[in-house]
């Protein structure tokens, strides 16, 4: 009987020394990636004029190049407005949501965290 509890805490001691060696790993590949010192080509203001203008379209989505969600959210606000026509209420909360994507972008280029495709800070000093 002792021994099968021996057995136990040199077990549960291994698998210790294993999920600390992982997280570990796992940081420092985290740390890594966490550094973005490229700069697209891409301006944030004029990012954020298009996010204004024509957000509910993802215009300022396809313009820093991430086709699949400014295409979603082109979609998106097409079914919401089609939805609306059939059924206000839904409707509504369907604009709502949109609007949410909208002002979630608009503060996060506002705050120049906004990438473009590739991963690249979007630059705010000038023109391209």
């Amino acid at each position: 009987m002792e021994e099968a509890n021996e057995e136990k805490v040199e077990v549960t001691a291994e698998n210790t020394n294993t999920n600390t060696t992982t997280n570990s790993t796992n940081n420092n590949t985290t740390n890594n990636t966490t550094n973005h010192t490229e700069v697209s080509k891409k301006n944030r203001l004029t990012a954020m004029v298009l996010c204004i203008l024509l957000g509910f379209f993802g215009v300022h989505r396809l313009y820093a190049g991430k086709l699949g969600t400014g295409f979603l959210m082109l979609y998106g606000t097409i079914v919401s407005i089609a939805v609306l026509m059939a059924n206000i209420p839904i409707g509504l909360m369907c604009l709502v949501t949109m609007g949410a994507f909208v002002a979630n972008d608009l503060a996060v280029l506002a705050f120049g965290q906004f990438m473009d495709c590739y991963g690249k800070t979007m630059s705010s000093n000038e023109l391209h």
